[in-house]
């Protein structure tokens, strides 16, 4: 989801089997498929996606992972015991991502290993991002089996990967991980953007501590995200303040692909991890709702404020059954802003900004970014709370906003105690407008 037209309205993009759909909204409720003018082509297996600028010319362009060589003629019967099922991805050949470079006009070309992408990932998810902080965006890609990519932006489109040495590319005993859903948050309010990955059973779900510098180390351990056991097969996941209590959370669906699974069974029940203010969390999925209660066969997650009460709400998708969205019910009584971002020289959807919240002596982070999740695209709107009391701020009567937006400009503005609601629009000076 992006605006790759600039036009005011989010444009949507299909990933799939041998065919990538790109929609472009006509702003009144319908959608156009726009594929051929846009020349963007798939003869693989296109999984994951992200829309970014990241060859700084002011055009959205698009990073789409693929995945393997797996096709009805290439379908070899893998046998668990007396029953055939899903075969490891170690049983295909990885297909290499594409990054299509945004002409202006519509159009798209295609860029692979001439931008320094690698090959031989075995893609599920992309996040673009402002991982390292220097005003571009950066792209970081979960990979099945094979080491995940962290690839650092020059600030032109040309990329250098350096998932192995920035410690961002395998679990914790150093092997490759089965990657598939992905989340950037900083989780110790340190300033540093944080790295997040949902894992396959027996290993370990992945939390990268930024700590500087471009060099990240693996904290589930330490961190208690390991406390909740290894039998979890983790798709879908998301990084917010759901609580409202100044940091921020995470939330991650879960479900086995194997039907006859010796581990874990196919049904499993989601994760909530909520952090306690110093990056140490707890799982408290069974004390907030019958969902996290149930079993399911979880994969796609977002999240958005979908009632327009101030805090992040939740969509899941499952194989084989519906749906589920949850309304976030926290204590109405703490304060929230709501905050969205519009960019004007790196496109309107302000990918890469970094958000800086300061009150009462306090400060909160976030970013804007694209992808993540798994097959999934949430609400870009910041959601900022943690500060008690229903309209004061702490009794500082105001907020300040600082905004690094992409390509090196950066803007200051002052949110009133009785705002709920704001938007930032990029400029010489940043224009406030007040949203209530």
């Amino acid at each position: 989801m992006a605006d790759f037209d600039a036009d005011g309205f989010s444009d949507l993009l299909v990933t799939g089997f041998r065919e990538i759909l790109l929609l472009r909204n006509e702003g009144d409720g319908t959608f156009s498929d726009v594929t051929p003018a846009s020349e963007i082509v798939s003869t693989g297996w296109s999984t994951g996606s992200a829309w970014a600028d990241f060859t700084g010319d002011g055009i959205l362009d698009l990073y789409v992972v693929n995945y393997v060589d797996w096709s009805p003629a290439n379908n070899p019967e893998c046998m668990f015991g007396n029953h055939r099922d899903v075969c490891s991805p170690k049983h295909f050949e990885a297909e290499t991502d594409t990054l299509w470079i945004g002409q202006g006009d519509g159009r798209f070309s295609a860029v692979d290993v001439s931008a320094g992408l690698q090959a031989g990932g075995k893609g599920l998810a992309v996040l673009a991002a402002d991982v390292d902080l220097d005003g571009d965006v950066d792209i970081y890609v979960a990979n099945d089996t094979t080491p995940n990519f962290l690839y650092r932006n020059d600030g032109e489109g040309t990329f250098t990967e350096v998932g192995i040495p920035s410690g961002t590319a395998l679990g914790d005993p150093a092997e490759a991980d089965g990657s598939m859903g992905i989340a950037l948050g900083d989780f110790n309010n340190d300033g540093l953007p944080d790295l997040w990955v949902a894992n396959y059973e027996r290993q370990a779900f992945a939390l990268y501590r930024n700590e500087g510098h471009g060099l990240f180390q693996h904290v589930s351990s330490v961190s208690g995200i390991t406390s909740a056991g290894r039998s979890f097969v983790g798709f879908g996941t998301v990084v917010r303040d759901f609580d409202l209590d100044g940091d921020q959370d995470i939330a991650v669906t879960n479900g086995h692909v194997m039907q006859n699974s010796v581990n874990s069974p196919l049904r499993q029940r989601p994760l909530l991890f909520e952090n306690d203010g110093n990056a140490r969390f707890r799982n408290v999925a069974n004390d907030v709702a019958d969902y996290f209660r149930t079993d399911h066969v979880g994969r796609g997650m977002a999240t958005g404020d979908l009632d327009g009460d101030g805090d992040a709400d939740l969509v899941i998708s499952h194989s084989n059954s519906p749906i589920a969205v949850l309304e976030n019910r926290t204590d109405q009584g703490r304060s929230r802003l709501r905050l969205r971002l519009v960019g004007s020289s790196r496109g309107r959807d302000a990918i890469g900004a970094a958000i800086t919240v300061s009150v009462g002596g306090r400060q909160w982070r976030s970013q804007v970014t694209s992808g993540g999740s798994y097959l999934s695209e949430s609400d870009r709107t910041v959601i900022a709370g943690g500060w008690a009391g229903s309209g004061g701020w702490a009794g500082s009567g105001r907020m300040t906003i600082h905004v690094d937006w992409p390509g090196g400009a950066s803007s200051d503005s002052v949110i009133s105690s009785d705002e709920r609601s704001a938007v930032l629009v990029e400029g010489p000076t940043t224009t406030h407008v007040p949203a209530h």
